[in-house]
């Protein structure tokens, strides 16, 4: 093919511009009067998808109808009627005319050309033919499509966006901005923000801190993200909040002419904000409030266990102070007073003298009896208030986050735990089982350890409720564990726990219990973790009953080890 239209280019042209116009990077073609071909290089002939012995002498229609059955030709006949027409065109007026064309293959990839076709004249200035260059403007095509559509991205972004978009120049005035932003500052459309900056906007307080922003944005070429800004408005409006994140806008050769940015209305999120902080605040003192109520009933609930003792001994007391002998010492001393100035004669000889002495003696009896069993009952009244006393200075010692540790031993802790109980297992007939290791004195929070076990043994006693088939049965077993922690279970053979009600025992507000208001459990699982301790439940189920184990992180005193018993 190159050889072919050289060899035309030869007859047409002098051998230097034949060789010219055959290497330019651009199709050139001549045609005669009638529109046929008589020229074409070989750059038109790669264009064209066609040698040239196929083009040279025929039209352009002529070509595509020659061609029609090949299905991936660039001859196609609307091109080549538009092709025919402005060649009739020029041969007509003389004059110089464009066009485009586009052919799109069967991959759907599409092919563009520009033509700048002109007339060729002959002697006498007679148009002969035309003559015209053929570019190949496909990459340029693509680059302007692709340019228009990211206009488009850009200017739909622009138009939807709530948010404002703007792009300013090196005085920080505004070049292009959202829609959004236009209309809220005020103007009818982006263009009317265009030279303005935002000190026609915004008051001094606001506008000079952005300012100065940009300007050191263009100064630095550092980029400011994500800046809380407080918005007030020259005309008045209330204040708005804004999240702003700015960067240098750059010019083609990478110089810095300006900054661009988008700022969003986070006013809606700082009220929610701030009503968040509000509702935290009142949720914090609701929370101290029931901090506080949840103290209270935990103490009163600990309190009322001990209350229950102190409440027994006190009847006992009361009974048999009644029942007291007190009124018949009372009678013998009137009696003998009546008989002062006789007293010999009365108890040597008077029937009621002479059982006197007798009474008397069995009088003193009764009331050295009954004087033992008050101080009994008294002893232990004052070990109960002592023990709601230690019950209330767990709870100081919890607010002020000390430990109250002394010197215990462990066997002394268990019996004054079922001492508090006692009333209750006597009524319940329950039998109880110690087990209690060799341990030593240990220094443990005596009042914290009272309370978790007289908890402990009032549920266990309270687990027999229904049982009538078995013996009820307490069981209490002390030991240290290997890596010394005292271990204290309380275990019992009553009604059980249900699996599924093992993980939620120690859960406030929870109980099995008919009249139980779950706050033991709960209360006695937090005094084990304040201790560094556990206390864990276990059980096979209804039926079966149920064990506690207290494990406790212990310091020991040298001391001389109790006897098993």
């Amino acid at each position: 093919m190159p050889s072919q239209t050289a060899s035309v280019a030869s007859a047409i042209l002098p051998q230097d511009a034949a060789l010219i116009v055959e290497q330019l990077p651009v199709g050139i073609f001549r045609k005669d009067a009638a529109g046929r071909f008589v020229f074409v290089n070989a750059r038109f002939c790669q264009l064209k998808g066609m040698p040239a012995d196929r083009i040279l002498g025929r039209t352009a229609a002529e070509i595509a109808s020659e061609a029609a059955q090949e299905p991936d030709s660039m001859w196609r006949p609307e091109l080549a009627g538009q092709e025919d027409r402005q060649h009739a065109q020029i041969m007509q007026s003389g004059e110089q005319l464009e066009r485009e064309e586009v052919y799109s293959g069967a991959g759907g990839q599409s092919q563009s050309w520009q033509v700048v076709e002109s007339a060729v004249r002959g002697a006498g200035g007679a148009v002969v033919g035309s003559q015209g260059v053929l570019f190949d403007v496909t990459r340029r095509h693509r680059e302007d499509e692709m340019l228009a559509n990211e206009r488009g991205l850009l200017r739909a972004l622009l138009d939807n966006s709530p948010d404002h978009i703007y792009f300013k120049d090196a005085q920080s005035r505004f070049i292009k901005t959202s829609t959004a932003q236009a209309l809220e500052f005020g103007m009818a459309t982006p263009e009317g923000l265009v030279g303005k900056s935002d000190f026609d906007v915004f008051s001094e307080d606001h506008a000079r801190p952005a300012f100065e922003d940009e300007q050191e944005i263009i100064r630095t070429g550092l980029p400011m993200i994500g800046k809380v800004e407080r918005e007030t408005w020259m005309d008045g409006r209330p204040d708005t909040w804004a999240l702003t994140t700015k960067m240098p806008l750059r010019n083609q050769a990478g110089q810095i002419v300006g900054t661009f940015g988008i700022t969003k209305n986070i006013s809606d999120l700082k009220e929610a904000e701030r009503q968040i902080a509000e509702v935290h605040k009142q949720l914090i003192e609701a929370s101290h409030l029931a901090g506080m109520a949840r103290i209270a009933t935990n103490v009163l609930h600990n309190v009322g266990n001990v209350l229950n003792s102190v409440n027994v001994s006190a009847a006992l007391i009361l009974s048999r102070v009644r029942a007291s002998k007190v009124p018949g010492l009372a009678r013998a001393v009137q009696l003998m007073e009546d008989h002062a100035d006789d007293l010999g004669a009365f108890l040597a000889s008077d029937p009621k003298g002479k059982v006197l002495p007798g009474y008397l003696r069995q009088l003193a009896s009764a009331l050295v009896a009954e004087q033992n069993d008050a101080v009994k009952e008294l002893t232990a009244l004052s070990k109960n208030v002592e023990h709601i006393k230690e019950i209330i200075a767990a709870q100081q010692a919890h607010a002020g986050a000390s430990r109250l540790l002394e010197k215990v031993q462990i066997r002394d802790l268990v019996d004054d735990a079922l001492r508090i109980n006692e009333e209750a297992l006597k009524r319940r007939q329950m039998v109880v089982e110690k087990e209690i290791a060799d341990v030593p004195e240990l220094m443990l929070d005596h009042g914290r350890i009272l309370q978790i076990l007289v908890n402990l043994i009032g549920n266990a006693e309270q687990a027999m409720d229904g049982v009538t088939d078995r013996e009820p049965r307490l069981t209490l077993r002390v030991d240290l564990t290997l890596a010394q922690r005292l271990r204290i279970c309380v275990a019992d053979n009553g009604v059980g726990i249900e699996t599924q009600a093992l993980t939620q025992v120690f859960v406030h507000g929870f109980t099995t219990k008919k009249t139980g208001h779950g706050f033991g459990l709960h209360s006695a699982v937090i005094a084990a973790h304040e201790m560094g301790g556990t206390l864990t439940a276990h059980s096979d189920g209804l039926g079966t009953g149920a064990a506690f184990t207290l494990e406790l992180p212990v310091e020991t005193k040298a001391a001389a080890p109790l006897s098993a018993g």
